[in-house]
């Protein structure tokens, strides 16, 4: 297990959280975390953009709380969550979208949201015929810092990569 993924169950043991939203999600996504919540009766769910995605998650018994919406629209799903956690995605939205719907994000959740993203430029194209795995913007730490975020950063597997989080009472 990689020191991200340790970092992300700490996180949700620490908030004693009982519900989590995973924000994008994929068929060869890592499975660390759902099944640490599957083992320890945290409930489990999904918001992923790509229908496909949510398709093969529900068929293969994956997931099924699963919404197939755009995170930028997270306020129509009309629940909150203990925590939300968006692992290696806010580089696949624009920085001023970003801040424009990461409020909806934070007022659905319940005790932490946490963002982990590559630091700096990480080109990637769009994967498995999905548009959406494209990497449209060039994250860094201090922009998470800037904005309020407790931050750190890791380097897994030749990697640098950086956790940002808020935690609410």
């Amino acid at each position: 297990m990689n020191k991200q993924t340790n970092f992300v169950i700490d996180k949700i043991l620490e908030t004693k959280s009982k519900s989590v939203l995973n924000v994008g999600y994929r068929h060869d996504s890592d499975t660390t975390i759902q099944k640490f919540c599957d083992l320890n009766d945290i409930e489990w769910n999904v918001i992923e953009i790509w229908k496909e995605n949510c398709d093969f998650l529900k068929q293969n018994n994956i997931c099924q709380n699963v919404f197939n919406e755009d995170v930028k629209n997270i306020k129509n799903i009309n629940k909150k969550f203990d925590a939300i956690i968006w692992l290696h995605g806010p580089e696949h939205v624009k920085w001023s979208d970003f801040l424009a719907f990461r409020q909806d994000l934070e007022d659905c959740s319940n005790k932490i949201i946490l963002y982990q993203a590559p630091e700096g430029e990480y080109p990637q194209e769009s994967l498995y015929g999905n548009p959406f795995e494209q990497h449209v913007e060039t994250l860094f730490e201090k922009q998470f810092s800037e904005i309020g975020y407790e931050t750190n950063n890791f380097i897994d597997f030749g990697e640098k990569t950086f956790s940002a989080w808020k935690t609410f009472n």
